[in-house]
């Protein structure tokens, strides 16, 4: 069973892993914070999580997640890289180029939920920039995915909302490109040796499916099934600041 930030590229594993493995995928999307806290519970085997592709130390990423992972105890295995990016009406009529003009623009804004991955980057951007979310017009409103950010902006109820380049794609709209980002699957250490785990991670080296990843907009392969060491992808353990 595997608990994950809500993400195409998983849904499209699903399907592959039963038509080309008989591999059978439970999979059940929630936030990335949220699907950690269940792997961590011991309410399912693997968590999805997303995060920018080098999130620094002192970021807003490192205060989520550091406190939910520890070396040793969890591993991470490669899955995606991914675009993430404003969602827009096509064509982009208000010209938005990033978080800032939204605001300045006063663009009707939709966000993700507390406890998202997406909610983390947002917020993230924001303070990157220096922008007071209280200024955001809609921060306050929250759709349940990405596909469900793309409908409300599709339907003229927003103008605006950061997901994922697929969903964008998939509902006929705009996209503007903001960030990289890679999606990680988290597990006990202790459950790398588990057939279904050991058989996931064939599935994901394979060639069949890393070319398939590559078909979705936004996606292509990064270390997919690779496992690798947290403290090396997430290097805030350790961290020594700049030498004076």
């Amino acid at each position: 069973s595997l608990q994950a930030s809500h993400d195409d590229a998983l849904a499209l594993l699903r399907t592959h892993a039963a038509g080309t493995a008989q591999l059978h995928l439970d999979i059940h999307f929630t936030g990335s914070v949220d699907a950690i806290r269940a792997l961590n519970q011991g309410r399912c085997v693997m968590a999805g999580f997303h995060t920018l592709e080098r999130p620094p130390a002192g970021s807003l990423a490192q205060r989520t997640y550091k406190p939910l992972l520890k070396p040793g105890l969890h591993k991470i295995i490669g899955f995606a890289r991914r675009t993430q990016g404003l969602i827009v009406a096509p064509g982009n009529p208000l010209r938005l180029r990033g978080m800032a003009d939204v605001v300045r623009l006063r663009a009707r804004y939709v966000n993700r939920a507390l406890g998202t991955g997406t909610r983390v980057l947002l917020d993230e951007l924001l303070a990157q920039q220096g922008l007071d979310r209280c200024v955001l017009q809609g921060y306050a409103r929250e759709e349940p995915s990405h596909t469900a950010v793309a409908h409300a902006v599709a339907s003229g109820r927003a103008d605006a909302g950061l997901g994922i380049e697929s969903a964008a794609r998939g509902a006929g709209l705009g996209f503007v490109p903001l960030v990289h980002e890679r999606y990680h699957l988290a597990c006990l250490k202790s459950a790398l040796d588990q057939p279904a785990v050991q058989a996931l991670l064939v599935l994901l080296r394979s060639a069949a499916w890393q070319h398939q990843l590559g078909t979705l907009a936004g996606y292509e392969s990064a270390n997919s099934g690779d496992v690798q060491s947290l403290s090396a992808l997430l290097p805030w353990w350790g961290f020594k600041g700049p030498k004076r």
